[in-house]
């Protein structure tokens, strides 16, 4: 982006301008808001940025991203509103498309169990709710190939800018590796267990199987989920829920730090995730 020119408001503003120093530490997507809120900047007259440098440097970070319609706009905003797009761009489009479909018929058989709510509660209920089970079930027709497209279907959508969807897929996704705590049961339920005696033995039991609630009551952990936890982290960001980004970013730090001390993270790998934790806090 062009430098002020002059001393006025704008060229302070610019000086306290951090963007370029935080940007290597920011998922990609965070930019755009960044970038956005410079535009408000521009347009006010508080910064004496190029509106043209801001829109370039937009087009720039688009091209790795699925968000092809976004970088058409972008690219008839910096060369013109009747600007051909480029046979590379359309290529990228009818790409992403495809890609997207057979992402979408991939994982269709889980996406349909998530959206059915009385099967999903009776397999929680029962203890079903987990990768294992529900493929072993051969009438769900799930395979744990279709639970892996699932997950990929949901970071495709968070690379198309689908924020929202993507948030929503990844919180099933973890769901299949968490054991929250067990409702409690009505007064009249609990009436009834004090005859059989087995309301305490079955609360213990339960209490066992809870995971950490620190992390969304994951049972475990690994490199794997860590990557999860960091787009769950990213979309509660992008969607601006504060208070759940709040969740996440504790929910990353303490699986970043379990995984440091069962040493299933290497001392400068672990420094690494820290390091970027702090910039994305």
């Amino acid at each position: 982006m062009t430098a002020p020119t002059d001393a006025t408001p704008a060229t302070d503003a610019a000086a306290y301008d951090l963007t370029s120093n935080i940007s290597p530490y920011l998922d990609l997507h965070m930019m755009f808001p960044l970038l956005e809120y410079i535009d408000s900047l521009i347009s006010s007259g508080s910064i004496s940025y190029n509106a043209m440098d801001v829109a370039q440097a937009r087009l720039e970070l688009l091209k790795p991203t699925h968000m092809v319609d976004y970088a058409m706009d972008i690219y008839r905003e910096v060369h013109g509103e009747n600007a051909q797009i480029p046979q590379e761009m359309e290529d990228q489009k009818a790409g992403v498309f495809k890609k997207l479909e057979e992402l979408k018929d991939g994982q269709a058989a889980f996406e349909e169990l998530c959206r059915n709510e009385e099967a999903r509660a009776n397999l929680v209920s029962s203890n079903q709710w987990n990768v294992q089970s529900i493929t072993s079930n051969a009438s769900f027709g799930i395979t744990a190939e279709t639970i892996d497209n699932y997950y990929k279907f949901a970071k495709f959508n968070f690379d198309c800018g689908d924020y929202q969807q993507g948030r929503d897929m990844i919180e099933n996704y973890l769901s299949l590796f968490a054991s929250p705590p067990k409702q409690r049961k009505e007064d009249g339920d609990d009436e009834d267990d004090e005859l059989t005696g087995g309301d305490d033995n079955r609360n213990a039991s339960e209490d066992e199987k809870t995971g950490n609630p620190n992390m969304y009551y994951l049972t475990s952990v690994d490199t794997t989920l860590l990557q999860v936890l960091w787009g769950k982290l990213s979309c509660e960001i992008l969607v601006e829920d504060w208070e759940e980004a709040a969740v996440a970013l504790v929910a990353v730090k303490s699986a970043i730090e379990s995984l440091a001390s069962s040493s299933k993270l290497s001392p400068l790998d672990a420094l690494h995730q820290r390091t970027w934790l702090l910039h994305w806090s």
